[in-house]
């Protein structure tokens, strides 16, 4: 229930959880879009001493048309739409962490990340990160824009984040080198672990 997640979100700030990491599509499905931003926004609305503490992390990029499906989307008209709506949503001026959330096959890459470069300049964002990403693509990124934060599936069952390839770094080597922040999603599994295929 609403209640339950307030109280756990309230349980990890009182353990002293610094970090809460989200997404405009962590909901059912587009019917209520921003659903997890509007409860993490709830949760700290009621603790206002927390909020200066907690570095807030989000995501745009991806659609969610139907239950359990997730399509990229990276049309940077798409992204600036999500920003919006997920400042929204947290009752924000400006987002700490706003990450790319997957790339896009439709769309040029350096399209999606000239748009979330828009977003820092125009003040939106704090801070820029990319998403389900191989060492190409934190490398085409950095090129085009400053980014802080690569967010890439780590678990027992997807460790691709580790492995690199002759003479190519893992990702987890190459964000250790340039000094950028790693957070491993799905730490503990989950259901799609073992049917997704690994990261690039």
């Amino acid at each position: 229930s609403e209640g339950e997640a307030l109280r756990v979100l309230h349980a990890a700030f009182d353990a002293g959880i610094t970090l809460v990491d989200t997404a405009d599509v962590y909901s059912l499905d587009a019917s209520d879009l921003g659903h997890n931003e509007e409860l993490i926004a709830r949760a700290l609305r009621a603790r206002p001493g927390d909020r200066e503490r907690i570095l807030v992390a989000t995501k745009g990029g991806s659609s969610h048309p139907e239950r359990s499906r997730w399509r990229p989307d990276g049309r940077p008209e798409h992204l600036r739409a999500a920003c919006d709506a997920s400042l929204a949503a947290l009752g924000r001026e400006r987002i700490d962490l706003y990450y790319l959330h997957a790339r896009d096959p439709q769309v040029p890459y350096a399209e999606s990340l000239g748009a979330l470069a828009e977003l820092v300049t125009a003040g939106k964002v704090r801070w820029a990160g990319i998403s389900n990403v191989g060492v190409r693509e934190i490398e085409q990124a950095r090129r085009l824009m400053p980014i802080r934060a690569v967010q890439n599936m780590l678990n027992p069952y997807q460790r691709a984040a580790l492995r690199g390839a002759l003479f190519r770094p893992s990702v987890l080597e190459r964000c250790k080198r340039l000094g950028l922040a790693f957070v491993a999603h799905s730490p503990m599994g989950s259901w799609w672990s073992e049917t997704l295929g690994e990261h690039p």
